[in-house]
């Protein structure tokens, strides 16, 4: 059989060996596309069912923790000093205070463990967490800290409609702080936006994904009053950490927003509202006006990033 030679110079070969060299490349892409797209339709995790399944472990895991401590020689500290009953002399908060970082890490520690073997059983993405450092963006956290204030101040007045806890059952001292600041910040955002909020993107896409994350946030939190609040602020923190693509981002938010909580605790505000602390109704007004502007600005902001991301995610789906 003759070999057939090319030749450089013919036009005509050119043109016919290009629409099979694009071919080959177009298809190429196409799989390459195909492997990085979330396949949606293989993933059964997570179901509403199974994020209602989460929350009844998470109360669960909350009476096996309390097993665990009495397990490890934990003290149990008096349960009207729990229930806000009796007011703890400082000896007692610091005890207190000890006593609830260990239940609440050891439960923590619990349910994540529990929610990643779930997700893995039950077919759910394999994704958890994004560390990426260029997401650490000081002018996108700076922005998130003032919408957690202004949206705190602007849903205040509904928040003191509700029942809310004594701030006596947190405790007081080193470990308090530990809790509040350090361990509930890390591994609340490991749960949530992590696990939770990754496992609904991957599956229902990034809109679905913030407010279901967000209210499986608040749930966790049980109080009526705390769980509005934490609805809230995981719908920002949730926003945070799609934009910037980094768990590190909100988790520093969340250890601010729960240390100034810790620091007006510690100062003795905490059950008073603005509106009290303020003490002047026309100063109020300024300020609660320019926290609502503040706040509508923003929402609108993540609505319309929002639509960006999901357009985004269609285009890719469709591609």
């Amino acid at each position: 059989m003759e070999e057939r030679e090319v030749n450089p110079n013919n036009p005509v070969q050119e043109e016919s060996q290009a629409p099979k060299l694009a071919s080959v490349e177009e298809t190429a892409k196409k799989r390459t596309e195909d492997k990085t797209l979330p396949a949606r339709k293989k993933l059964r995790f997570p179901t509403l069912i199974d994020l209602l399944a989460l929350l009844g472990i998470w109360y669960l895991l909350q009476l096996v923790g309390l097993l665990v401590v009495k397990l490890i020689g934990v003290d149990f500290p008096d349960w009207a000093i729990l229930r806000g009953e009796v007011e703890p002399n400082m000896a007692q908060q610091i005890e207190l205070g000890r006593f609830n970082a260990i239940l609440y890490g050891i439960t923590m520690v619990m349910m994540i463990a529990c929610t990643l073997l779930y997700r893995r059983i039950c077919r759910g993405t394999k994704k958890t967490l994004r560390f990426s450092i260029r997401g650490l963006n000081p002018i996108l956290l700076l922005w998130g800290f003032v919408m957690m204030l202004a949206a705190g101040i602007v849903i205040e007045p509904v928040v003191d409609l509700l029942p809310m806890p004594s701030s006596l059952v947190y405790g007081r001292g080193v470990w308090s702080v530990l809790c509040l600041v350090v361990m509930a910040p890390v591994l609340e955002e490991i749960l949530c936006r992590g696990i939770v909020l990754e496992s609904v993107r991957a599956k229902y896409g990034v809109v679905v994904a913030l407010f279901l994350s967000a209210l499986f946030f608040s749930v966790l939190h049980g109080n009526l009053a705390l769980a509005f609040n934490a609805f809230v602020l995981g719908l920002v923190l949730g926003f945070i950490y799609i934009e910037t693509d980094s768990i590190l981002s909100v988790i520093i938010l969340h250890a601010l927003n729960n240390g100034v909580a810790f620091l007006l605790i510690m100062i003795g505000v905490n059950d008073m509202t603005l509106h009290a602390l303020i003490d002047n109704r026309t100063l109020y007004a300024v300020v609660y006006t320019v926290a609502l502007l503040l706040f509508i600005a923003s929402a609108y902001m993540i609505y319309r990033q929002l639509g960006k991301m999901k357009a985004q995610e269609k285009n890719r789906v469709e591609a």
